[in-house]
């Protein structure tokens, strides 16, 4: 049944732990809050994004303010603050001012408000570079609230503006209207089923630049990222055993973090200093602590049965994770030294795959309602609850960094994909659509690795 199913970390833990080597044997917050914005309220904030000004393009010679996709950079920037969630968003011309009666926004949505920020900026070519000159304006006062300058190319690369830098400006200011952190300078890692196996795959928040980061013609599964460093952790079969592995990102190279048993579903403390994992050394699934580099290791659970998908609370004191120590699993919630262990979840029979919010004491999970899995979160207390979807097929939630969107896999059709939701409006979008299938997603922190703002004044 657990085979079959396939379905969350405690699913994949234990099959691993019981089936894997068999087979694998056999196959071989700096930023002021500006406007009065509260972070969990569903409304959307109107926001203007104006044409910028190019007047010194016939300088730059080749380049053009558009993306090999034939993407307006403003379009870009319009739509990354459409994904937030948080934002209407107009596009206008230079200095124009939205006309009277009904408005709309870049999805046709009427907007009911008038727009409380305006995006204005130049380009201009500074050392054989091209620099964008971004200004957040307060539509009421006219002040300006701040004005920054990304790269956006250079002489080296003049008809490749970066994505990247409209992404970080896109993140500047949702930080700055809201208080809470963008996700689209961001990444998610996942699994992609091919031909040769399952290997770590990579994909921008927009569904934009999927590429591969593995190719061991093997198996890779549960990948968790570093908050502070371009690499992930994951377990990978190429070696024959099953590993824990660090990928890093720029060499491709791999480090061995833990071998020996079956460790599995590994997840950083917010810090990045400690690692924690299952690993079914000791005769069953458990959970173990070591630093970030494998070093230091210690078992954390001595429970009968199987302890496995731990996940960190933001202030590192504590973790939950998946046991099945009354019978079926449920979720547990022990302090970091492993003491203190209490009960969370006690709904249903099924109840795995726990993700603690980056931000807050809410964790997301999967859970059997209907005899499907659905995706819920709880908080750390235990005294909220509440349901997220619906139709089934729900599994691997992991938060994005700012605590309102969550990635996940829905099986349709035989098939998986990766969603993106937020969970405070209930609004989903499809990220991935490859032929083999994607899953295990996670999701990375700022991506500081790509090109960020050159200045700020």
């Amino acid at each position: 049944m657990l085979d079959r199913q396939r379905r969350g970390s405690w699913r994949l833990g234990s099959a691993l732990w019981l089936a894997a080597s068999a087979a694998l044997v056999a196959a071989a917050q700096e930023a002021e809050v500006y406007l009065e914005i509260q972070k969990w309220d569903f409304f959307r904030v109107p926001v203007l994004v104006e044409d910028f000004a190019a007047d010194d393009l016939a300088r730059l010679g080749l380049f053009a303010p558009r993306f090999s996709t034939g993407e307006e950079i403003e379009d870009l920037l319009a739509r990354d603050l459409d994904l937030s969630d948080a934002f209407q968003v107009v596009r206008v011309r230079r200095g124009e001012e939205p006309a009277a009666g009904l408005l709309l926004d870049i999805a046709d949505r009427p907007i009911d408000r008038h727009p409380q920020a305006r995006v204005a900026g130049e380009l201009h070519w500074d050392e054989g570079r091209v620099i964008l000159r971004a200004r957040l304006i307060d539509t009421s006062s006219r002040a300006e609230i701040f004005r920054r300058d990304y790269e956006l190319g250079s002489r080296e690369a003049p008809l490749a503006p970066e994505r990247w830098s409209i992404h970080r400006l896109a993140d500047d200011i949702t930080r700055t209207l809201t208080g809470s952190p963008g996700c689209a300078a961001t990444r998610i890692a996942f699994v992609r089923s091919l031909d040769s196996g399952k290997e770590l795959a990579l994909i921008d928040w927009d569904g934009f630049g999927e590429s591969p980061a593995t190719a061991l013609g093997s198996i890779v599964v549960s990948p968790d990222w570093h908050p502070f460093q371009a690499r992930v952790a994951c377990t990978s079969f190429h070696a024959g055993q099953p590993q824990l592995v660090a990928v890093d990102l720029g060499s491709g190279g791999l480090t061995v973090l833990a071998s020996g048993g079956t460790p599995s579903a590994p997840a950083h403390s917010r810090d990045g200093r400690w690692l924690a994992y299952a690993s079914s050394e000791s005769g069953d699934m458990e959970i173990y602590v070591a630093r970030a580099d494998g070093s230091q290791r210690r078992r954390l659970t001595f429970s009968p049965g199987i302890d496995t998908a731990p996940s960190w609370s933001p202030s590192g004191d504590r973790l939950v994770f998946t046991s099945d120590r009354t019978g079926r699993p449920q979720l547990f919630i022990c302090d970091a030294d492993g003491v203190s262990v209490e009960q969370l979840t006690y709904q249903g029979d099924w109840n795995d795959s726990a993700d603690w919010s980056p931000i807050s004491d809410r964790i997301v999970h999967v859970c059997m309602i209907d005899r499907r899995f659905e995706l819920a979160v709880i908080s750390a207390g235990g005294m909220l609850w509440r349901r997220l979807t619906s139709g089934g097929g729900c599994e691997n939630p992991r938060w994005a960094p700012d605590g309102r969107h969550v990635v996940f896999t829905r099986s349709q059709q035989g098939m998986r994909q990766l969603w993106i939701l937020d969970v405070n409006s209930g609004n989903l979008r499809q990220l991935t659509a490859s032929s083999g299938g994607s899953y295990n997603p996670a999701w990375s922190g700022s991506f500081q690795e790509r090109p960020g703002p050159v200045g700020t004044r």
